[in-house]
């Protein structure tokens, strides 16, 4: 665990003042699926259209030597930001990658099937023996990551989550009691929205992130704050993880830490989970060419 700073506290203070939680909370339930970042033709990004979203390509540094496989927040329902790109591209330079987002469909026009779909689509056409893959994923995107990884472990060089989103039913009775001190999100709003997400599923695409003989995932790095409202299932997930052979898990908590606190770039604790993350592909980066 690290310490809060006075910069994040201050900040926590500020949006339970403005009811932050409220505005996350109608941006799940109404958003604005028309403001795509990935539209027009641009010499700065190339798009290859999928069966359901599309795939973005973005080469920040001129000799990539590894690639990210990036899925955003956003509750199923909102598009990717321009914070989050901005956050991924900041990661994406320093280690040295060629960024791969996965623009994937959107609740409630799409289903779940149709946004897993798009994930083994992408990785299927960005896969290389030679440029490794480590997927980077946030919020409800590390719901899709995770599928991805657990049915493709060989073809993922490592992974890191930020403040995940894995549990779809949150049935967990501390989450109730924890929801109050959680100033993004709305118990009630994530249980509608996980619904209409499960919904969308088959039998047999859904693999419980909570079972050990699922997780011999490889090497996976969490972040994530200690004052989430998904805390218990993140510490649930950690346990799994650390009963699994096969896996090697880092965890790097913060004290009052918020959900999604990546995006707010001032943040010591911001700063630190992305020199985490550039390590991480870094050191494994290394491991491979030596």
């Amino acid at each position: 665990m690290s310490a809060m700073s006075f910069t994040a506290k201050r900040l926590l203070k500020q949006l339970k003042r403005e009811d932050y939680k409220q505005a996350v909370s109608h941006s799940f339930l109404h958003p604005n699926q028309k403001a795509t970042l990935f539209t027009d033709k641009s010499d700065h990004y190339k798009i290859y259209q999928m069966n359901f979203g599309q795939l973005v390509t973005i080469s920040p540094t001129t000799s990539p030597d590894n690639q990210i496989l990036y899925f955003h927040g956003g509750a199923f329902t909102v598009p990717m930001n321009t914070d989050q790109l901005e956050m991924i591209t900041k990661i994406a330079v320093e280690a040295n990658s060629r960024l791969q987002i996965v623009d994937f469909p959107l609740l409630p026009n799409h289903s779940a099937t149709e946004m897993l779909e798009s994930a083994q689509e992408a990785l299927d056409r960005v896969y290389s023996p030679d440029l490794p893959i480590f997927i980077v994923a946030d919020s409800a995107g590390a719901a899709i990551a995770m599928q991805l990884l657990i049915n493709n472990q060989p073809k993922i060089a490592g992974t890191s989550l930020i403040s995940p989103w894995l549990d779809m039913s949150l049935t967990d009775p501390e989450l109730a009691e924890r929801e109050e001190n959680d100033v993004m999100l709305s118990l009630s709003v994530l249980k509608q929205i996980g619904s209409q997400f499960k919904a969308g599923l088959t039998k047999g695409n859904w693999s419980d992130v909570f079972a050990p003989e699922n997780l011999a995932i490889g090497d996976i790095q969490i972040f994530y704050g200690e004052n989430e409202l998904l805390v218990p299932i993140n510490e649930k997930f950690v346990k799994t993880l650390r009963q699994t052979p096969g896996t090697s898990v880092q965890v790097t908590t913060f004290r009052d830490g918020f959900h999604d606190y990546t995006l707010w770039f001032k943040l010591p604790e911001t700063k630190k989970t992305f020199r985490g993350i550039v390590a991480f592909i870094r050191s494994r980066v290394r491991r491979k060419t030596v």
